[in-house]
């Protein structure tokens, strides 16, 4: 039996908006887009006819990124077309290859060195799917997790913002170290104590994200304070459908064009 083949729609939104996405990824994307003022986005979505817009990309020798399936064609012609565009949407049945497919643009985007990419889902599961097969390509990848689920245990509990910090053992950042068993052992610090910790923590935290090829974490947690000062030139949604448009409004404080 074949394989279904993962169908492509990359560039960008054809202006008879034929493309099957649902109400709510459309009003996701247009409040989005308009909130960002970008006009060419913005009128494209609306089916206004505009010159096309080619990002100048070098295309690597080889499209299947470090640690991954090989891809098949039309997974291929996914990843060079969506390098090549400033807005891309991608659809496909179930078993086509998606996630593997969206793990290799991710490679291929940190590899044009754009600046740190930013990868979002809207379910925990997703983003812990997405964030194992990155990490097989060997990019930096940081899994920010929501303070609430730092006890969930996970597949990728290595990759995890909490994970790296709490077991970060270097002599520059014993005094965290100390302040840290101190609390595991009294249950909590002093109000001086205390108040040194969260800075230290919050210190070391913003080194590890910014020294990331790639951060993961929910569509939610794309509005966490510790992304506050963060801009992204590129954002990857996985299961972009599901979607609602109060997170898209969340993921477009992150974005900068």
């Amino acid at each position: 039996m074949r394989r279904p083949s993962l169908d492509t729609s990359i560039t960008g939104v054809r202006q008879d908006l034929s493309l099957s996405l649902s109400l709510s990824l459309s009003l996701s994307l247009f409040l989005l887009l308009s909130l960002l003022s970008f006009s060419y986005l913005c009128r494209r979505l609306l089916g206004h006819e505009v010159e096309p817009q080619t990002i100048r990309a070098q295309m690597p020798r080889r499209i299947t990124a470090p640690g991954l399936p090989d891809l098949n064609h039309s997974q291929v012609f996914a990843v060079k077309s969506v390098l090549q565009q400033p807005l891309s949407l991608i659809q496909g049945p179930p078993g086509t290859g998606k996630t593997v497919t969206c793990a290799s643009i991710v490679y291929h985007l940190c590899k044009q060195h754009q600046g740190q990419v930013l990868v979002c889902a809207p379910s925990n599961v997703a983003v812990d799917q997405l964030t194992e097969r990155l990490s097989l390509t060997g990019l930096r990848v940081v899994r920010m997790a929501a303070k609430s689920r730092e006890g969930v245990s996970t597949a990728v509990d290595h990759l995890t913002l909490h994970h790296q910090v709490r077991n970060l053992d270097t002599p520059e950042k014993g005094e965290m170290r100390k302040l840290q068993q101190l609390k595991d052992a009294a249950g909590e610090l002093s109000t001086g104590d205390q108040k040194r910790y969260r800075s230290l923590l919050r210190s070391t935290e913003r080194e590890f994200l910014q020294a990331a090829d790639v951060i993961t974490c929910t569509c939610v947690g794309a509005g966490d304070p510790r992304l506050a000062n963060f801009r992204f030139r590129q954002i990857v949604i996985d299961e972009s459908t599901q979607v609602s448009p109060s997170l898209s409004l969340t993921l477009s404080d992150s974005l900068s064009l």
